[in-house]
This record gives structure tokens, sequence and C-alpha cells, in this order.
């Protein structure tokens, strides 16, 4: 019966008229070949990128050398796929700014990073917010390695997070609100008020002076207590730390470690930035409305003789911030960030060192470990692009998906199907 049937059937098909191709079957084994050797590709591509692609990326520069680093003359408006500091950090940041196209109070609020070599990354903070309306929103370290910025909480539960420029990584110190870096950087001054500072209920509260990056707090002084105390509130640490300025409003008093006043005087101005004390301690700089810095005897509050700053430069972006703001030294010479746009060495005559775009609206620059001339900027560095920025677990994740769906009864017959070409 079997062996009937099949000599019909071969009667049926040597009857039908049908000729298969030359090479048919040949060509058949190829493509399948063909097509394995491509899935094949594609998931050892997968699994190789997920292990591999970690250390193919782009690693963090290593750190400049004191004196290494040179300001470039000139910032540029982040380029187009800017990659996050998260995602690419630098060893530190010579410059940090704000644009006014990206002030977002209320929202995320993007900051530009630029580091060595031309390298760009933006940074999305969570909050557009400061300490008093004498400080700035964002604090950047003198040898750039950190970023300060105010936290508020509900009430008068004022915090800092404190932004690692070389991991990308934030902290938060509880102390208080950033209101100054002392000159090398080691040390933080953090405001806490004892209730709402915007009001105008008469409101105190205390600064304290904190080890950075740990926030361990090491030495505090009291705010005396007025209306609206986060309105004109400013601070400058001396040189060797011993001392911190504290002004609310037209006030400024000099503390020691101990918290015991060393005098106060009734001054016109304000403290000119986290640089205010000069070099050797003994004086204390003001900066006016006009731009010029109004020097105070720091062993006697004593004003002294107007010294030359950078006179009928117009401010931009926040206008409670000094006109002048002393960011660091060199030498005897100030260096100044100048109506929040432009760094200047306050030499004879003022030099410009570095300028911002005309949208930025907040500016620091970083002044430790510079060389003595910037230079002139190449090609913006905008870091790795986005495909290279996926960390290696998602491609793994993607190709344990590719291979869990193929090991499937139905994706495994329309593979099956695919590769027989039906």
């Amino acid at each position: 019966m079997t062996t009937e049937l099949g000599r019909i059937m071969h009667e049926v098909a040597d009857n039908a008229g049908m000729r298969i191709p030359s090479g048919l079957f040949a060509r058949a084994r190829r493509a399948r070949r063909r097509r394995l050797a491509a899935l094949a590709a594609v998931t050892t591509l997968l699994i190789a990128g997920g292990i591999i692609l970690p250390v193919w990326q782009p690693s963090p520069p290593v750190p400049a050398e004191p004196g290494t680093d040179q300001l470039p003359t000139v910032l540029e408006s982040p380029p187009a796929g800017t990659a996050a500091l998260d995602d690419a950090p630098m060893p530190r940041a010579l410059a940090l700014y704000a644009t006014a196209d990206q002030f977002l109070p209320g929202e995320n609020s993007p900051l530009t990073v630029v580091g060595s070599g031309d390298r760009y990354r933006a940074y999305d903070r969570p909050e557009w917010t400061f300490a008093s309306n004498w400080t700035k929103t964002i604090l950047l370290s003198p040898d750039g390695r950190y970023v300060l910025m105010a936290r508020w909480g509900s009430g008068n539960d004022t915090r800092s997070r404190l932004l690692d420029v070389a991991t990308g990584d934030v902290t938060t110190l509880d102390a208080g609100a950033p209101l100054a870096w002392s000159p090398d950087g080691a040390v933080a001054a953090l405001v806490h008020y004892d209730g709402d500072a915007t009001s105008d209920d008469t409101v105190g509260g205390q600064i304290t002076v904190v080890a950075v990056p740990t926030g361990r707090g090491l030495w505090q002084v009291p705010l005396i207590p007025l209306p609206g105390a986060s309105r004109e509130l400013s601070a400058a640490l001396s040189p060797d730390g011993s001392m911190l300025a504290v002004q609310q409003r037209d006030q400024v008093a000099a503390y020691h470690r101990d918290g015991t006043v060393a005098w106060r005087a009734q001054v016109t101005g304000q403290l000119a930035g986290r640089a205010a004390w000069t070099p050797d301690g003994r004086r204390l700089l003001l900066s006016d409305e006009e731009g010029r810095l109004l020097p105070l005897d720091a062993a006697s509050g004593a004003a002294m003789p107007t010294l030359p700053g950078v006179e009928g430069v117009q401010r931009v972006g926040r206008e409670l911030t000094p006109l002048v703001e002393v960011v660091g030294w060199r030498g005897e010479t100030a260096l100044a960030v100048v109506g929040n746009q432009r760094l200047y060495e306050l030499s004879e005559p003022p030099r410009v060192l570095l300028t911002a775009p005309d949208t930025v609206y907040e500016l620091d620059v970083a002044t430790a470990r510079i060389g003595p001339e910037p230079r002139v900027p190449g090609a913006a560095d905008p870091g790795p692009p986005p495909p290279f920025r996926l960390p290696g677990w998602a491609l793994m994740l993607v190709a344990v998906a590719v291979i869990v769906l193929l090991s499937r009864r139905r994706p495994r017959r329309a593979v099956r199907d695919w590769l027989r070409g039906t």
C-alpha cells in the first residue's frame, strides 16, 4: 500500500511539467548561511558592546598639574548634542555659566560647564535658587572641582547641593545654603535661617564654616535678626581661614574663629566676592555700583583710599550681585568677574582675560592652578556622541532580550521561516 502510494505520487510529480531551476538548492543554502552569519554577528556585537563599551568610552582626562591649565579667551554657547556631565565628567571646570535662555525659575535650569581642552558639558540642576539676594545661584570652587548650589526645602530648611565635577555625583551639606568659598576652596560658609528669611518677619540664624567635601562643621557665627534676613547678605573668608566677614545690608562685621567680633563698620557697597580679602589679609574689598573697589582695613574696619576697578561696565544678569566680583589673585593683582560676563585682570589699565556669550546670565571662573596667559580656544568638544553614552548594562539588557525572544516558540518559528526564505 505504501509502496504503491509512493509510486503514484512520483508519477504525478513527473507528469506535472515543473522544472527545478539549476542551482536553486545551492543558492538557498548560501542565503541561509548569510542569514545565520548576520544573526550571529548582531548577537555578538550586542553582547560584546555591553561588555566592552564601559572600557571603550572616553576616559576622564588626567587631572592637570598646578599651573598647567590656561583659561580660554572666549567661551562659546554649548554645542548641539553637548554631553551631560553625569555621562562624561571632567577633572575640574575652568568656567561655569548659565544663559538667559536657560533661566527657568521653578524648573530645571541648565548649566554649561567648560573644562580644559575646550571640553563642554551640560548639567541640569534641579532648581534655581540662592542663599540670599546678594549671592549667585552657582558657586564654583577656586580649583574648579566642586559647585555649590542652594537647596530649599519646606519652611526654613536650607541646605546645599555639592556637585563633584570629576564624578558628576551630588551630595547634600546640611548646615545651610552656600554664601561663599574660602580662597583655597578647602572650606565654605553656609547660612541657615531660623525662620522664613524672605518674609518681613524678624529672623535670625547662623553661618557655619564647613570642611569640603565632608560638610563637617568647623565654627559658627550668628546672624543679626532682621526683617527679610535673606535679602541683603553676603560673606567672605580670609585667606588663612581665621576670619569671616559678614555683611548684612550696610553693616560689615569681622568674626574670629571663636565667634567673637573683631570689628563692625557701616559701609557703602558690597563685599567683593569670595576673594574679597587681599592675599596678605590686610585689606577687605567692597565693590560699588560704579565698578570701583573700596578697601577696608582688615584689622579695624576703617575705610581706605579707593582702588580702581572697572568703571563704566554695564551689569547684566543678576543685578544684585557685586559689579566687580573678585574671584582670585595673581600676585597683588585681582582677578574679577565684572558685569557677570567677563573676567578681568585689574591691572593698570584693566585687561579682559575671558569673555562669555552675550546671553550669559551668571558666570563663575576657577582661578587656582591657572597659567598666566589665556589662550585662543579651539573647536568646542561636546563630549562623546549619544550612542556611546548608553551604559554597558543597557546594551547587555538588549542582548539578553533578543536572545530570550529568539528562544520562545513563535519568534523561533518566525526566524526559522526567515532563515529558510519562506
